[in-house]
């Protein structure tokens, strides 16, 4: 693979591709982030500090995945676990619930969303699942989160979902995977899916461009994403055999889709699933966290080139950091900062089981 920065940036579309990133914190103690998370048989969304203290625990009616914070920082909009239908829209300063949203009748919700750049609307991804077909939800953020309406996701079961830095399309993650809430989570295509990312223009619903993989690769869902200054990285999960052993990052430069040059034990070790993806700041650092491998690896988004790796139970949740090379994580019942050099315990939380995502709240 040849990911020179030089080949990077003369994607035709890389610079719209490198969606603004998440606001990074200058250390873990003085931040505020917030993740879903399990406490016994409840389920919250949960805004803490890097000391460990909660300020906000928001119960939910079920699982909840991303939390996706509005452009003016008052509110976020909590997103249910797929393949549920809820999503709530909380204060930040007083932990109200200003709305309840439902999917609307034949959908159910993917776990992401995103603010168009003036807040004024939020997009869902979806599932109209009696026909199979992703698609993308519009709401009016201005007027209760009603709905305006959907558009074509240009693939099956898309997940996380990014508005570009041009603000005239969206970054859809399509895992490829059809389910139905009749049978759960089940996944109903595994021998057929065809995952690809798709470039959506937002405003007229058209599709602008769809990436895929190889062929052979069809089994590999593409589902988180995050951006970086030159392009995309994408964070994947194996639906093929247990045994085989596959990459689970691939980069994206506005004209390829590649999966990035894996070592056999490191692909071992992930055991085929990869659960967020996030740049440093400098833009020259991904990481990957594999919660069922246990392991946060670290990569050049230059070339892609493998760098190392840290162990922790099943860590998952992770944001940059404002130091390049920084990350914080979550990881089972605790956060943590890491760099390819070291890794430190930050807090702990009694009972908890965090879900897939870490987001820093300004």
């Amino acid at each position: 693979m040849n990911l020179s920065r030089r080949h990077i940036l003369q994607g035709s579309t890389a610079a719209a591709l490198a969606a603004t990133p998440l606001p990074a914190i200058a250390s873990i103690e003085n931040a505020r982030w917030m993740g879903c998370r399990q406490v016994g048989e409840t389920h919250f969304a949960t805004l803490f500090d890097g000391t460990g203290r909660v300020h906000l625990d928001i119960q939910l009616p079920g699982r909840g995945h991303d939390i996706v914070p509005s452009p003016d920082g008052q509110n976020v909009v909590v997103m249910a676990r797929r393949p549920d239908r809820f999503a709530l829209v909380v204060d930040l300063n007083s932990g109200e619930i200003h709305h309840h949203l439902s999917a609307s009748n034949g959908h159910h919700f993917y776990g992401h969303g995103c603010f168009s750049a003036d807040g004024a609307l939020f997009y869902t991804s979806e599932n109209h699942y009696e026909t199979g077909d992703g698609v993308i939800g519009v709401r009016d953020a201005t007027k209760g989160f009603d709905l305006l309406g959907h558009f074509a996701s240009g693939g099956i079961g898309p997940h996380e979902i990014l508005l570009t830095a041009d603000g005239k399309s969206l970054a859809i993650a399509n895992g490829g995977i059809h389910t139905h809430p009749d049978t759960g989570r089940s996944k109903l295509n595994l021998e057929t899916m065809a995952p690809s990312l798709t470039l959506v223009d937002h405003k007229r619903g058209e599709l602008m461009s769809r990436h895929t993989l190889e062929p052979e690769n069809h089994q590999l869902s593409i589902r988180h994403l995050a951006a970086g200054p030159n392009g995309l990285a994408a964070a994947l999960q194996y639906e093929g055999p247990k045994r085989d052993r596959v990459p689970l990052l691939a980069l994206f430069t506005g004209t390829d889709l590649q999966l990035a040059e894996t070592p056999s034990a490191v692909a071992k070790a992930m055991r085929n699933y990869a659960g967020s993806v996030a740049f440093d700041t400098s833009g020259d650092i991904i990481a990957l966290t594999c919660p069922r491998g246990n392991l946060v690896s670290f990569w050049s988004s230059d070339d892609g080139r493998y760098l190392g790796f840290h162990t922790a139970r099943d860590v998952c949740g992770i944001a940059p950091l404002e130091n390049p090379g920084h990350f914080a994580l979550t990881a089972g019942d605790i956060t943590f900062q890491a760099t390819l050099d070291s890794t430190k315990t930050t807090a702990r939380f009694a009972e908890t089981q965090w879900d897939n995502h870490l987001v820093p709240i300004a």
